[in-house]
């Protein structure tokens, strides 16, 4: 028997290696290298416009409300006029902060009249007690200090006197810096001074502008190649206006994954308005260089988005994630270097590991 079996085992991994052999012919026909046109990576570090949504905003505003409580004597500005720092634009009168400030400037003369006749006192005491048993010490000690406590009261009359002042001050509201009137919510003869009150006036500073442009979480590591931007309006089709970069906040809004990013626009004109949308235009870089490809390049599907490497001639899927864009060009930053290859055109229907010539 064994003459029998060991030719026949010897024929069937014959036949079992030609099998192989030409299975491996086979699968080498059905996957025969295929041309694509690829390109050759490198570092770029080009600025790149970015157009994004932005807002006016005045350089300062305040509301102004009252401090004390009263009622409204005067109203001196409208909505529209222009007010300059200092000016008066609300009068409000209050008859009891009179009646106090007249009360504690009252309070202060007598407390002065009285320090200045226990002073005096105190000082002749203190001369005649140059002759021996002119004057007793038990005398003089009490003579110091009566005038000692009338100084104290004066001091702190004084100071009430001026505390009162100071809320009769509050009766006129005065304009804060030079701006223009946007709001007026009073009129003569309205109570004024609760604590839940809308602000009788508000004032803004238009006469320069500040442009806040929320910039996206990925793009806050760039840098301005410009100092400056350029920005449209609705207000204005066609035309547009400069605004010089200020600063930015360093630190990104959790609601919006966005850092802000201010520019100040002269406005000393008065054509723009605080409040106007715009569309900002940004020429940013990154701080390093970095990977740009066309946007060809890129395959994206549900599943990833990658780039077709091509590593001795077979292609090898790389995945990548996108930066910034140009009308013709992405950054793209994945495992990927200067001088590496990569297919122009990658579609879904080429498998990793093909010949790519």
């Amino acid at each position: 028997m064994k003459k029998y079996i060991l030719p026949i085992l010897y024929v069937a991994i014959i036949s079992a290696c030609s099998n192989t052999a030409e299975n491996r012919s086979t699968e080498s026909k059905e996957r025969p290298t295929q041309k694509a046109e690829t390109i050759t990576l490198g570092y770029e570090n080009a600025p790149y416009a970015l157009t994004l949504p932005a807002e006016l905003h005045a350089f300062e505003k305040a509301h102004l409300n009252a401090r004390v409580q009263g009622y409204v004597r005067e109203v001196l500005v409208d909505i529209g006029d222009q007010v300059a720092n200092g000016t008066v634009l609300v009068k409000i009168q209050a008859p009891e902060i009179d009646a106090a400030y007249a009360e504690a400037q009252s309070e202060a003369a007598s407390a002065r009249a009285d320090y200045m006749g226990s002073k005096d006192v105190f000082e002749r005491l203190m001369k005649a007690s140059g002759k021996p048993g002119a004057v007793s010490e038990s005398d003089l000690i009490r003579a110091m200090n009566k005038a000692m406590a009338d100084s104290t009261r004066l001091v702190a009359a004084e100071h009430t006197a001026r505390a009162k002042q100071q809320l009769l001050d509050y009766l006129t509201i005065r304009a804060p810096f030079n701006g223009v009137i946007t709001q007026r919510t009073t009129d003569p003869g309205n109570l004024v001074g609760g604590n839940k009150e809308a602000s009788l006036l508000v004032i803004e500073n238009n006469q320069r502008l500040r442009l806040k442009v929320p910039v996206p979480e990925a793009l806050t590591g760039s840098s301005l190649a410009k100092d400056s931007a350029t920005f449209n309006v609705e207000s204005f089709p066609g035309r547009w206006f400069k605004a010089d970069y200020y600063r930015r906040a360093r630190s990104i809004d959790p609601g919006t994954r966005t850092e802000m990013w201010e520019f100040i626009v002269n406005n000393q004109k008065g054509e723009l308005n605080a409040g106007l949308f715009a569309e900002v235009q940004l020429n940013v870089q990154r701080t390093d260089e970095s990977i740009w490809v066309p946007h060809s390049a890129v395959l994206t599907t549900l599943r990833r988005k990658a780039v077709g490497k091509i590593v001795d001639g077979k292609l090898k899927w790389v995945e990548v994630k996108t930066g910034m864009k140009s009308e013709s060009t992405i950054e793209v930053f994945g495992a990927l270097g200067a001088g590496d290859h990569i297919l122009l055109q990658p579609n879904e229907e080429m498998i990793e590991g093909m010949s790519i010539n």
